[in-house]
């Protein structure tokens, strides 16, 4: 199956998913899911042996819970922001917003730079540029699955 049509299928899945009844012991919530595709796929185009996986999961994992931390703060001060835009608060007030937010994407850069040049003594030059690639073209698989997806959905609806 082509990778497409694999993300294509797991989203259907994930779909179903949402009006599964809850408690079942396999139950994932969709992002679980395509996470779990994500890693997946990563070993696949990476290559990884077992010793490899293990050491450059354990890495990834810490990683993705310090991005998820700082996307959740991130989204807190923008939700602030956007109050205060709403309850038209004065220019100083919103300014004063600002650089927290961008701080956020800073550290976000930071933590990323860190983790990636880190991996060094995990994954080969190559895996690692492959590594790089990989995020990009993934999301770009999910978005078109996706797409897709809501096609087949509104020509379904279609009378």
């Amino acid at each position: 199956m082509r990778p497409f049509g694999m993300i294509a299928v797991l989203l259907g899945i994930a779909a179903a998913q949402l009006f599964a009844q809850p408690g079942r012991p396999f139950d994932m919530r969709p992002t679980e899911k395509v996470d779990q595709l994500r890693k997946v796929r990563m070993i696949d185009e990476l290559d990884l042996k077992e010793e490899q996986s293990v050491r450059f999961f354990a890495r990834l994992n810490e990683f993705d819970k310090k991005r998820k931390e700082l996307m959740k703060a991130k989204h807190e001060a923008l939700d602030n922001l956007e109050r205060l835009v709403k309850e038209n608060a004065d220019e100083k007030e919103l300014e004063k917003s600002f650089p927290a937010i961008v701080a956020f994407d800073q550290q976000m850069a930071v933590e990323k730079s860190r983790f990636f040049s880190g991996l060094s003594d995990i994954l080969s030059v190559s895996q690692r540029a492959k590594l790089l690639t990989f995020e990009r073209n993934f999301e770009r698989e999910l978005r078109e699955a996706v797409r897709e997806t809501q096609k087949r959905r509104m020509r379904a609806d279609e009378p």
